[in-house]
C-alpha cells in the first residue's frame, strides 16, 4: 500500500500536523479502508471520465480537454484536512469509507480548454444540458478583470474573488452510468488561465503558499496571462473586422459593376445622353474612391482593446 502503511512518513511527506490529527481525524484505520476501497473504485471513475470527457469534445467550441483519477494519497490527504478543518466547526463532521465519495467533489477531475473567453458561456450551456450539477457553478476571478457578466445568467453562478488571481468556472456535477451516483469536477478556463495555474500550481501549492516572493513573481505573471486573453479578443476582433470590410467591399464592388452595365445599357439604348452617362460614371467612382479611403481608416483606427470585447456579438472562427 506505499506510504500508506506508514502513517509517520505520511504525515512527513505531507506535513500534516500530528496534534491536529489526534484531536479531530479519526483513527488511522479509517484512512487505510478509504484507501483500499478508492483503489478498486479507479477502474470505475476511469471510465465515468472517459465518458464525461468524449461528450465535451463533441464541442467544437472546446480546444482541450483532460482528464484525471485523483491520485490516492492526495485523496488521503485532502480527506485529513477537511475533516480537520470540518471537526473544527462541527464536532460530529467526518468522512469515511461510506460516504467520501459524495464527500470529496474531485475524485475526477475534468479541464475543458478553450482559446477565446466568450466560449465559455456556450460550454456552460453544454455541461448543463447533459448533467445535474452537485452545486452551483463557481467562477472564480481576479478583482477588477471580470468581463463575462454581460452574456451569462448571473443568477446561476457564485461569483469569487481569488487573492492569487486565479481565473477558472468550476462544475461539481452529477454522472450516473451505473446504480452509483459519481460526482466530477469540470474546470473551464482558457489555454493561457491553465498555463498560469499549472505553473502556479507546481512552485507554490500547497507548501509555499506564504512564500512572498513566489507570490509577487506569480502575480505578475497572472497578468501577463490575462493580458494575453485579452489580447486574443483584440486580435479576434481585428481578423472578423478585417473580414467584414473585405466582404462589404466585395458587394460594393458588384454594385457598381452592375450599375455601370445599367448605365452603358441604356447609354445604347437612347435613354440617357453622353453628358448623363458621363456625370453618371463619374459619381459612381468618386463614391468609390470615397468608400476605399474610408476603409483604410477604419482599418487602422481601432480602439482600445477592453472596447473590442462584445461577446454577445463576436463572431468565433474555429479554424
Amino acid at each position: 500500500m506505499d506510504l500508506i502503511e506508514n502513517q509517520k512518513r505520511f504525515f512527513e511527506k505531507y506535513k500534516i500536523d500530528e496534534q491536529e490529527f489526534g484531536q479531530y481525524a479519526l483513527g488511522w484505520a479509517n484512512y487505510i479502508d478509504i484507501y483500499q476501497d478508492y483503489l478498486a473504485e479507479i477502474p470505475n471513475l476511469e471510465t465515468v471520465a472517459s465518458f464525461i470527457s468524449e461528450i465535451l469534445r463533441k464541442n467544437p467550441q472546446i480546444h482541450t480537454v483532460k482528464s484525471r483519477i485523483k491520485y490516492p494519497e492526495h485523496l488521503i490527504e485532502k480527506i485529513i484536512r477537511k475533516t480537520i478543518k470540518g471537526k473544527k466547526s462541527d464536532p460530529s463532521y467526518e468522512i469515511n469509507v461510506s460516504n467520501y465519495k459524495s464527500e470529496i467533489g474531485d475524485l475526477i477531475g475534468i479541464r475543458a480548454l478553450h482559446l477565446y473567453k466568450h466560449q465559455a458561456a456556450d460550454i456552460d450551456q453544454t455541461i448543463r444540458m447533459n448533467w445535474n450539477l452537485h452545486e452551483k457553478a463557481t467562477i472564480y476571478h481576479r478583482l477588477g478583470d471580470l468581463t463575462n457578466e454581460q452574456y451569462i445568467d448571473q443568477e446561476n453562478f457564485q461569483f469569487l474573488v481569488h487573492d492569487a488571481g486565479y481565473r477558472s468556472w468550476h462544475y461539481v456535477i452529477k454522472s450516473q452510468m451505473t446504480k452509483v451516483n459519481y460526482l466530477a469536477e469540470i474546470q473551464v478556463r482558457t489555454i493561457f488561465e491553465e498555463g498560469w495555474s499549472e505553473i502556479d500550481h507546481q512552485l507554490r501549492y500547497p507548501y509555499d503558499l506564504d512564500n512572498k516572493i513566489l507570490n509577487e513573481q506569480l502575480l505578475i505573471l497572472n497578468r501577463i496571462s490575462g493580458g494575453a486573453d485579452e489580447l486574443v479578443n483584440a486580435i479576434l476582433h481585428t481578423k472578423m473586422s478585417i473580414y467584414q470590410q473585405e466582404q462589404e467591399k466585395e458587394n460594393r464592388d458588384q454594385q457598381i459593376k452592375e450599375l455601370l452595365k445599367e448605365i452603358t445599357v441604356l447609354s445604347e439604348e437612347g435613354k440617357l445622353s453622353a453628358d448623363e452617362k458621363g456625370s453618371l460614371e463619374k459619381k459612381l467612382m468618386k463614391l468609390e474612391e470615397t468608400q476605399v479611403v474610408k476603409d483604410f481608416s477604419n482599418l487602422y483606427n481601432y480602439r482600445s482593446i477592453e472596447s473590442h470585447l462584445n461577446p454577445r456579438t463576436m463572431p468565433c472562427d474555429d479554424n
